[in-house]
This record gives C-alpha cells, structure tokens and sequence, in this order.
C-alpha cells in the first residue's frame, strides 16, 4: 500500500523529535562512561584466564595486560567466595606480597640516583637502630637488594615488637628481627629474605630523612597515577588446600610489619601500571639496574629476578601470603608484561597463568596444558585413596575438585558448566557432621545435567525425565541423609539404549547384567549399598566382566590378572562388609595401558602417581576416598 506525501511528512518530524530528545541522554551516557574509564580487555586473554581458573582450581583472580608500552587488558575474574555470590572486581584492593620487593628496589635507586645514599653504603651509615656489632656492621645496601646479606626470612620473628598500625613504623619493622644473628657473613651467599627488604624499606626512610610510605607515594605512585597504591591494604582473604585437595578458607590479616618486603596493596589497575612504569622507564633514570646480573645468585638481581626467553631478557618477581598469590612479568626489549593477582596461597600456579598470557603474544615458554594439583610437601597426609588411570592422551581435558559441600559443590558445577566441562564421576561422604563431594570432571562438547538430593521415588521421575531428553546417566551414588536414603546422579547427553536397576540383590545383579550383556548395554557403574545392589547401563557392545566382593588382596590380583588379558577397569566400588573392606570392579576389553593405584594417603596418590600419570597422558577415570 502506498503512504501519502503528509503521511511521510509527519512521520518525518515524529523521527526529529524524537531524535532531539533522545541525543541528550546519549551524549550523557557517553559521558559517565569516560567517567567509569571502564578498562581496556581482550577476549583472547578471557579465554586463556578461564581455562587456567578451572585446571587451577581459582575461585578469583585480576589480570592485566601491557603491550608496546601500554595497557591493554585489565579485567578480574571469579568471585571471593566458594559459594560464587560475590565477583571480583577491578576495584578490590590486593595486596602484592613478595612484589613489594622490586618497588622497595626502585625507591631504593631513586635515593641513589638521587646521591642520598649509595649502592656500597653499610647500613649502619643510614639506620642508628640496626646493630653495629659483629658481621651486622658488615650489611650493605647491595647485599639487601641481592638477598645477600645474611638476614634470615621468616625465622627468630618477633611480631610483637611491632606496635603500629595504618601509620607504618619503620624502626618496628626492624625490631621484628634485628635481634636474631645473620644467617652468614654478608656477601657470602644467597638467601631470599623478606626481612632484608624491610632493613632496606627503613634505609631509604633514614637516608632520605623522609618516611618510607611517603617516599614511594611521592617517587612512584604518583610518576604512575598510582592512586589506589596503599601501605594498609585491607585482607580480602582467599583460599589455601588442606591435605585432602580440599579448599579452605584462610586470612593472612595485617601485614603492614613486613611492608617494604611483603606489604604493599593496590587494585589491579596500578599493579598493572606499576609494571608499566618499570616497563617504560617512568621511575629511574636507568631502570635496567634493576636487573643486572649477579653471578652464582639463583637469577635474583637487585629486587628482581631475571630470565630468558630465546635470547630475551625476561625480568619477574611473584609473591604468596596463605590467601593471594601475586606474579609481575616483562620483557623489556618488547615492552610486554602480564600482572597476576590470585585468591589462593602456593597451590597454584599464577606464573604459569602469566606466562599462557604472554604465548598469545608471541612469547610462547613451551608450557604443556596440563591441570595443576599441588597437595604440600607433607605426602602422609589424608584420606586413602583410589585411582584408576586410562592412556588416553586427553589427561589436560580433565580435572578433579574435593572436599566441597552440597551448595558448595552446586556452584562449582555450574561454574565448570559454563567453562564447558561435566562430572563424570561422583562420590560423596560426611567429615564429621557435614556432607561432602568429590567429583572428576571433563571437557565436553555436549550437554550434561547433575542431580543430588533426591529419594527413591523422586530419583526414577527424574531420571525418566532426563532420559527423555536424551541424557543418560552415567554415575550413580546413594548415601544416607538421617534416616532416609537419597540419590544422586550425572548425566551426559547422547544416544541409544539405556537402563537403571536399584534394590537388587546379589543375584539379581548379576541376572541382570547377564541379560543387558546380551542385548549389547554396556554396565558402567555399580554401586553397593547394605545388601543391594545398583547398576548403570548405557548403548555399547555390552562386553563388561563384573566381579565383586573382592577382599582387598584378592582384588588386586583379580586386577592384575585382569589386566595382562587385556581387561582394563571402568569402574571400581568399595565398602565394609561385615567389618571388612571389600571391593568390586568392572572391566571393559581395551588395548590402552592403565594404572590402578589403591591405599595411599591423598598427598601421595596426588603428588607420585596422579601427577606422574597425567604427565604420561593418562586420564583419571574413576577414584575413590575412604
């Protein structure tokens, strides 16, 4: 139909009008968001972040990103609870730990360049209160930069001594170890000391006859538009891992004692500038001093440590209190570098994150895509454990989480949802009073769903229901909730036939995998329960040998046996029996290698043989705890 001239015309005006009054607020928007100054990201480093968040086991971490120079990434990630309730943000002030050093190193050369003190000063020229006696007359500012100077990290600690609060003392910093004796005679050896960076915090305050914290404000943070940079960074708190690979929570508190070594605190934003400064040259006059090689001393050079990649200079320093973990890394020649705050003490790896970061760049350390599991180094420690490993070649698609709750374990679920991964394994027990998860999981293109909590009744309507939908069930667990028995199940979407059977006896069991064996249903899970009996069946060729009730030497060589006629384990289920541990398994026919581990605390079977296995490219497919 056609429009009239006048209808066109009006329309026409409505538009303008229209127009008029929607610019303003366009023009405004436009401006609170110059306002925001919303930071810089790249999709490329998400998806690096990501990955390395769930193969980490990192709830929450900041990243940012310097590039020819400048930022071009900054972005936090994950949340501050396990819970997943409260997200990261670039505002939330971190505290650096350790990279504390290289800032103290750069204020100590600015005092330098400066003729305030120099590189061969003994301290006591500078500090009336560190002691003139002895070998600790012999402390150069030198040797505090190289950890060369005897000073002891973190033992003989008198943290009483230090009295102050959000008003840092230098002369109380001191006081914390000034008393103990030098490890050895100054310039003699290497000893990484976060004490011998406090004495030299306390040195530039005396030499420059200014306050320490005030001293770097004035001489580095604001060279960099360091505005959130604080000597009184509040504790977030974080995350550390007990003996079991479970994630507790932990708080470090007040560090303000060990400020110039370990103290200082910003948001991401200005950690990422600082290192921009350090990149660029905004805080000395000959930066590179920095990183001048020290011979026979672990790469640490003055505040820094330094590196190389294919002929490059590559200069870092990482920091770890029990709740954060801290990297800053740059390649000077191409003004690139990556900064890395972390919610979690020594069980993770924020190195290895950066340096993911620094491949899409180019500078690429070869570093393999393996999960990282790190228990300590107290092996005797928790529960026994059970593994069973396939040589798959997919070892760096799967990953383990322990020790959550039931809302706990719902969160991270639905986390690794999202990040592509599903549970292919289940198991759960009680600690004490609480109930708690276990659950393997893998990479996966297709859909999958969990379910937990439910009776019996409540259970088959859902499974129904789920299988409807074309999901299959593939782990089945069963435990009591008080007195009533409950169920719980992961699923995985694919195709073909399928069966559940529940409260058969011995057998039962047995007639019942009998009967699915001919009709080609392969038996994927068997669990026990009192005297009953479940199974799991999905489409396979149904070739599966079940034993069962197995005492626990007689399992294993049932195993062993298995094993040289090339019957390699799908599943395996222990329970007491009449006050003895028994055992039963299930076997597929398979050309590919395994290992079958039982009876080692978890750090053992963690630290010697999962670890071990996955660098070979063998892939966790079932393990249990007791």
């Amino acid at each position: 139909m056609k429009r009239s001239v006048h209808s066109t015309r009006a329309r026409f005006i409505q538009v303008i009008i229209l127009l008029a009054l929607v610019t303003p607020v366009l023009l405004s928007l436009s401006k609170e968001d110059k306002k925001q100054n919303t930071p810089p990201f790249l999709a490329s480093v998400d998806k690096v972040v990501e990955d390395q968040m769930a193969k980490q086991e990192i709830y929450g971490c900041a990243v940012g990103v310097v590039q020819n120079g400048n930022i071009v990434h900054v972005k936090a990630y994950g949340h501050h609870d396990k819970l997943r309730t409260k997200p990261f943000s670039v505002n939330t002030i971190f505290r650096w730990a350790s990279v504390s050093k290289p800032l103290t190193a750069v204020a100590a050369f600015k005092a330098i360049e400066t003729k305030k003190m120099a590189l061969d000063d003994k301290v006591t020229k500078h500090v009336s209160y560190w002691p003139s006696t002895g070998n600790k007359d012999d402390v150069t500012i030198r040797n505090l930069l190289n950890n060369r100077s005897g000073v002891n990290h973190y033992t003989n600690i008198k943290k009483a001594n230090y009295k102050s609060k959000n008003n840092f003392n230098a002369k109380q910093c001191v006081e914390v170890f000034s008393s103990a004796a030098l490890d050895f005679d100054p310039g003699t050896q290497y000893n990484y000391t976060t004490f011998g960076f406090n004495l030299l915090g306390a040195t530039v305050e005396e030499a420059t006859n200014t306050p320490f914290e005030t001293y770097v404000k004035n001489n580095i943070a604001n060279k960099a538009g360091m505005t959130s940079l604080t000597a009184y960074p509040s504790d977030p708190g974080g995350f550390e891992k007990d003996c079991n690979g479970a994630i507790v929570n932990r708080t470090e508190g007040s560090v303000e004692w060990k400020l110039p070594g370990g103290g200082w605190g910003s948001n991401i934003t200005d950690f990422t500038r600082f290192m921009q400064g350090l990149i660029n040259g905004t805080f000395l006059s000959n930066t590179s001093a920095l990183w001048q090689s020290v011979s026979n001393n672990n790469n640490y050079c003055f505040g820094t440590i330094r590196d190389a990649l294919k002929g490059e200079t590559y200069v870092w320093h990482n920091g770890a209190h029990n709740d954060v973990s801290t990297y800053m890394g740059f390649f000077p020649a191409s003004k690139l570098g990556v900064v890395v705050i972390i919610n979690a003490d020594a069980y993770v790896s924020e190195g290895r994150m950066a340096k993911k970061i620094q491949a899409l760049f180019g500078k690429d350390w070869n570093i393999d895509d393996l999960p990282v599991n790190y228990c300590g180094k107290n092996l005797n420690c928790g529960d026994n454990m059970v593994g069973v490993w396939r040589k798959n070649n997919t070892a760096e698609k799967t990953i383990i989480r322990r020790g959550y709750s039931t809302e706990e374990f719902n969160a991270e679920w639905k986390w690794l949802l999202d990040k592509g991964y599903y549970c292919s394994d289940l198991d759960t027990y009680t600690k004490g009073n609480a109930r708690k998860w276990d659950g393997i999981f893998k990479k996966t293109n297709k859909k999958s769903a969990l379910i937990r909590n439910y009776n019996h009744n409540d259970f088959n309507t859902k499974w129904k229901e789920l299988s409807n939908k074309g999901y299959r069930l593939v782990d089945v667990e069963t435990y009591m909730d008080g007195t009533t028995r409950k169920w719980a199940g992961a699923f995985l979407e694919m195709n073909g036939g399928y069966a559940l059977h529940r409260e058969m006896s011995h057998d039962e069991m047995h007639d019942k995998w009998s009967e699915y064996s001919k009709k080609g249903l392969k038996l994927v899970d068997i669990e026990r329960y009192g005297n009953k009996w479940a199974g799991v069946w999905i489409a396979g060729d149904g070739n599966v040998a079940m034993y069962r009730n197995f005492e626990t030497t007689d399992f294993r060589d049932k195993r062993r046996e298995m094993n040289d006629n090339g019957w390699r384990l799908i599943d395996v289920d222990t329970y007491m029996d009449g006050g003895k541990r028994k055992w039963s398994g299930l076997w597929e026919k398979s050309p590919t290698p395994e290992h079958y581990i039982y009876g080692y605390d978890h750090c053992e079977w963690l630290t010697n043989y999962h670890n071990k296995y996955d660098n070979e490219g063998y892939e966790l497919m079932d393990m249990e705890s007791w």
